[in-house]
């Protein structure tokens, strides 16, 4: 660690006293002369079809601006991947909070009047709600037109079923065949919010000339520059994106919402318009964590080796696909967990139903996935009267295996996660009291893939400027990509900046998502920079005397300087340096891209909880989590990452749920869902095991998506070890827990799958 300059060092956010201070910007103190404020109208119904619009109140109304309706928008459909969803309802409405029209207002009070004012009349028709229901043949259709969708796999018509993907390794039947015992069980997860604090904004001005200025809340620059674009039908080199501060992300930050309406009512009005949703819209109408059904069957020895494994998953994806990135999500694939299983075989299949949209949450599908895995892993353990920790470690992965579907990977590191977790935990210590439980969960994920840009200047006075387009949804990522600058040219922390940059100045990035900046955004910075220090070094060469083929081998740098490694006493300065290239400034760009997983991140939690079997309360008391990182290039932001992740599993697994009446939210509001607050966060332990290399810069692996996958199961599993009941069905409420206690008899101490089928033989 000595031997680094800037990395490996818990330094101070770059962004942090702007932050504390206020003083940051976000989309939503954006404030233009003339700017009007737009609010959208939203259907009541789950399924609908639209038989009459007026806006003629509405219009006439003092202060208002503008209406549109979906006759005033193109009436093309957009996505990330699969294009489904329209700018306003056409015709049809899909779920209970889609927007059938928009207003543009002196003020925000104003524009909701108004919205009363737009007259509506549906023909309300029957919703498909349940996910089983959707997907059977003769059902109802979300989306007549499916088959003519773009960014689907392959066209597929009359069913709600948009995608089915399998993996296989091996010969599930011959697994099964040697195996001594085959269990099976399934376990369900509620919708969720990301919790982010800052719900999305979005403000548009059009110039004179036509051309387009976008401020957005999204975590993806370039993706708004080039939607809109291509809704409004003009060059992207017309529209201009102005990244703001990011109030949190989650992974639901990635696609636009109002932008579209906001251009489409400045367009009409004449004027900028800013949109801001409300909390409750929020909720109504953003793009939550997928629910999922997952049914899982094991092929075990009665040594402890697993045969075969069998998956199946049921995401509903509401009523639109256009909000993830890619047409599945990635947590299909973690189904079999992080073991070595000869034979196995996962599907997934991801289903319309009439409610809200799902897109991206944190590591999409992975908390699914690893909840139901690792909570089966426990219930086989049980089975098999094994340990837990013991069951996992015979059948964990190790470095030279291939994953459970068949992948190479590199630098396994999953047993020694599992090793400091046990040793830093309670595990197999005495318990402090009878209902005191502790329990362990293991996931994996790999570092995301992508492409990213960046220039590093050293300017005339020997200050460093990076401009990349990488954005910082509150990651630290910006504080990072300094850190790796800074570590290249040995130059001080101080002597860097690092600004938001728009789109028609910044290099392009792919945008934040899927833990992959620090690899992505801080490889194109890094080489940016070793480019930057040749350049320096060779003109060092001259000031030192040094023989030009020789200056990258015998001069060095540190603290802004360069030196004669033989003679450190005789050194030049950057800004010298610079002088003497005849330069007011050296710079230069490189890209990095990288379309193929290069490294895999693993992660062993142990939950300790204090439950309460007359209420059913769950106190988490501790939680101890050791993550494979591969090297930590800001050790307290690592930390601050795995912290962070673990609050929201923990809401995961016990409190928050968006609650639907036939498609329709009943809890729209903070008061009613329950986030996990510092009130219920635990102690937390966090442990960074270094070792397995990553493909990152100084190789670092990720950290930002995998923390809150395992922590779910790890408190299902301490529940159980408290109480003796297995909750399956998440989130594990009070009245669960008291209900399977009540099931399970006065004898207790029985597995009791709340609300599901138990796992039973074959």
């Amino acid at each position: 660690m000595s031997d680094y300059y800037a990395v490996g060092k818990s330094v101070s956010r770059v962004d942090a006293v702007t932050k504390v201070t206020g003083a940051a910007g976000y989309t939503a103190d954006v404030m233009l002369p003339g700017m009007l404020y737009g609010k959208a109208k939203r259907s009541p119904h789950s399924h609908a079809r639209i038989a009459r619009i007026d806006t003629r109140r509405a219009e006439a109304f003092p202060g208002v601006r503008a209406v549109i309706t979906a006759e005033d928008v193109p009436g093309i459909l957009i996505g990330l991947r699969v294009r489904d969803v329209p700018l306003l309802a056409r015709r049809e409405v899909r779920f209970a909070g889609e927007k059938v029209a928009a207003v543009a207002a002196v003020d925000e009070e104003t524009a909701l009047e108004a919205l009363d004012l737009i007259e509506m009349e549906y023909e309300e028709r029957p919703a498909l709600i349940d996910v089983t229901e959707a997907m059977k043949d003769g059902a109802l259709l979300v989306h007549e037109a499916l088959h003519t969708y773009s960014g689907l796999p392959k066209p597929v018509k009359e069913t709600n079923v948009f995608f089915h993907e399998t993996f296989s390794k091996g010969d599930i039947a011959l697994g099964f065949a040697q195996a001594d015992l085959v269990l099976e069980h399934a376990f369900t997860t509620q919708i969720v919010h990301q919790g982010y604090l800052e719900p999305h904004a979005a403000v548009v001005d059009i110039g004179p000339d036509g051309n387009v200025t976008v401020w957005s809340s999204d975590k993806v620059p370039f993706r708004v520059r080039s939607l809109m674009a291509e809704i409004i039908g003009i060059p992207i080199t017309r529209v201009r994106v102005i990244p703001s501060f990011v109030g949190g992300d989650f992974g639901g930050k990635g696609m636009i919402f109002d932008e579209p309406l906001c251009y489409y009512l400045a367009r009409k009005a004449g004027r900028p318009v800013k949109m801001v949703m409300s909390r409750q819209e929020e909720f109504l109408a953003a793009s939550p964590r997928h629910p999922s059904i997952i049914r899982l069957k094991a092929g075990v020895t009665k040594a402890g080796a697993i045969t075969a494994w069998e998956a199946s998953a049921l995401f509903d994806s509401g009523a639109y696909a256009a909000y993830k990135p890619q047409v599945g999500l990635g947590g299909t694939k973690k189904l079999a967990g992080t073991y070595r299983i000869p034979h196995v075989h996962i599907e997934g299949r991801y289903v319309y139903t009439h409610t809200a949209p799902c897109g991206h949450c944190r590591a999409p599908g992975d908390p699914q996935a690893s909840f139901a895995v690792e909570s089966f892993m426990d219930m086989i353990a049980a089975n098999l009267k094994l340990d837990p920790f013991r069951f996992r470690w015979m059948n964990a992965l190790e470095e030279g295996d291939l994953s459970p579907t068949g992948e190479p990977w590199k630098g396994i590191n999953i047993k020694e996660t599992m090793s400091a977790a046990v040793e830093k935990s309670g595990w197999g210590k005495a318990k402090p009291n009878k209902h005191y439980g502790i329990g362990i969960a293991c996931a994996e994920r790999p570092t995301g893939t992508g492409e990213s840009s960046a220039v590093v200047i050293v300017n005339g006075d020997g200050s460093v400027n990076i401009i990349s387009g990488a954005s910082d949804p509150g990651t630290g990522a910006r504080t990072v990509l300094c850190q790796i600058v800074s570590e290249a040219l040995r130059v001080p922390m101080e002597r860097i900046t690092i600004n938001l940059v728009d789109t028609d100045s910044a290099p392009y990035d792919q945008g934040a998502g899927g833990g992959r900046t620090t690899f992505v955004a801080g490889q194109s910075a890094y080489r940016a920079a070793m480019e930057v220090r040749k350049e320096l070094v060779a003109s060092a060469a001259k000031l030192l005397k040094c023989a030009p083929e020789q200056a990258q081998e015998l001069i060095d740098v540190r603290d802004g300087f360069l030196f004669l490694k033989s003679e450190p006493a005789k050194r030049v300065s950057y800004a010298q340096a610079v002088k003497g290239a005849g330069k007011s400034q050296i710079m230069a760009e490189e890209t990095f891209s990288c379309n193929q997983m290069e490294d895999t991140c693993f992660a062993t939690h142990i939950a300790e909880v204090q439950v309460d079997p007359e209420r059913g309360y769950v106190e988490v008391k501790r939680i101890t989590a050791a993550h494979d990182i591969g090297f930590a290039i800001n050790p307290a932001a690592a930390e601050g990452q795995i912290e962070g992740g673990i609050v929201q599993g923990i809401g995961f697994g016990l409190l928050e749920e968006i609650q639907r009446v036939d498609g329709k939210v009943t809890n729209p509001t903070l008061t009613d869902y329950k986030l996990c607050t510092p009130r219920e966060a635990p102690e937390i332990i966090t442990l960074l095991i270094e070792g397995a290399p990553g493909a990152g810069p100084f190789q670092a692996k990720s950290i930002g998506e995998l923390p809150t996958c395992p922590i779910a199961p790890a408190v299902a599993n301490a529940i159980f070890d408290a109480v003796g009941v297995r909750i399956t069905d998440l989130p594990i409420s009070g009245e669960k827990i008291v209900n399977a206690l009540k099931e399970s008899g006065p004898s207790g101490g029985k597995a009791v799958a709340a609300g599901k089928e138990r796992a039973d033989a074959v």
